[in-house]
């Protein structure tokens, strides 16, 4: 009895054509799809922000849904491992209510010397924020892609590029924005750059996340001094974020590389606030002073006040301007008499006569005297 050689491989799709190109159809579609897709994605760069959108208001009830189970697990391990460690936990907490009650006398005493110095110095109150709180419906993604899901979208004031914060500090930012739903970027995303500072030193940074829980500081300058305990906030650089936002504490340092442990615990993220902070426009996008317009030689315009110089027409006729009278000389006052002049007369009465040439120069320094007429007068 001989073996029955059974067909196969390339003398079965020989003998059924269509079957072999029913298996190569769908790569072959798939490829074509790829392309078109690509191609779409160039000719339309918005196009694929609005699929996206579509995409995440129809995934997030589907994921809301799926992720209930998970969440009551994920509550029901927490409730044991606290109960586990209830007697550890009040001590802690003694401790800290204590801590917390002195720091709470300071903060009252300081509050009334800040807001009597404010009112002092006339200072005015801080913008306030307003934010939108929403709930997570999603649990971060894969290794390589940290972002979560929010049921709050573009119908409730949500925008893109909006800080994410919990009770703690900053969380992420909106980075796709739906109608019914958002998704938020988590700082430890490899695509993750918020420009930070150090409280302490004062130094400006660049928080980078690397996919892992701690993300790094980069750009620090070469005479930082940060150490283990360094608070972080962010610094509104650039003007997405809002200035002296909480992120996190310096929890590694070594050498160049230094490492913060973020406030907020991206692991239990149940409800966040989104915060409707419009990011910084640049003076250029809207200029408010207009260039002047080519004026005539000789023509002025009040800049500074912004009024404008009337025209000559306007203004009313000078008054006429009167010849100033001529100068004349007051008379001179006639000299004092001098009480020896009697005496000296009577003495002269005896004596000769003074030549000519005195008299004349008697006549020049007595200019008190009348002078003589001149000869047309009558």
């Amino acid at each position: 009895m001989q073996p029955v050689r059974r067909s196969g491989g390339r003398a079965a799709r020989t003998a059924n054509p269509e079957r072999g190109l029913a298996q190569r159809l769908p790569f072959a579609v798939f490829i074509a799809v790829s392309f078109g897709l690509l191609i779409v994605s160039k000719v339309y760069p918005t196009l694929n922000e609005q699929v996206q959108g579509v995409l995440i208001d129809v995934a997030a009830p589907v994921v809301d849904v799926l992720g209930e189970p998970v969440t009551a697990i994920r509550g029901f391990g927490t409730v044991v491992a606290d109960t586990l460690n209830g007697a550890e936990k009040v001590e802690k907490l003694r401790a800290e209510n204590e801590r917390l009650r002195r720091w709470r006398d300071v903060a009252i005493r300081l509050d009334g010397e800040n807001a009597q110095l404010r009112a002092l110095m006339r200072v005015s109150d801080e913008m306030r924020i307003p934010s939108i709180s929403t709930r997570v419906v999603s649990d971060p993604g894969g290794p390589f892609v940290r972002a979560i899901l929010l049921d709050a979208g573009a119908g409730k004031g949500v925008g893109k590029f909006q800080p994410v914060m919990d009770s703690s500090g900053v969380v992420g930012r909106i980075v796709t924005v739906g109608r019914q739903s958002s998704r938020a970027l988590l700082l430890t995303d490899l695509n993750s750059r918020i420009p930070v500072f150090i409280r302490r030193t004062g130094d400006r940074a660049i928080l980078v996340g690397d996919n892992s829980d701690r993300p790094k500081l980069a750009y620090l300058p070469m005479q930082s001094s940060a150490r283990i305990g360094d608070e972080v906030f962010t610094s509104g650089d650039g003007g997405i974020f809002p200035p002296k936002l909480p992120v996190g504490v310096v929890d590694f340092v070594d050498g160049p590389t230094v490492r913060v442990k973020l406030a907020a615990d991206l692991s239990r993220l149940d409800f966040v606030n989104v915060m409707a902070y419009v990011p910084l426009e640049k003076p250029e996008q809207s200029p408010v002073a207009q260039p002047l317009e080519t004026l005539p030689q000789g023509a002025s315009v009040a800049v500074e006040t912004g009024l404008d110089r009337p025209s000559a027409a306007a203004l009313p006729p000078a008054d006429p301007v009167l010849p100033s009278p001529p100068l004349i000389p007051a008379p001179r006052p006639a000299a004092p008499a001098d009480p020896a002049a009697p005496a000296a007369s009577a003495s002269r009465e005896g004596a000769p006569a003074p030549p000519a040439a005195e008299a004349a120069t008697d006549d020049a320094e007595s200019p008190d005297e009348t002078p003589p007429p001149s000869r047309g007068g009558t």
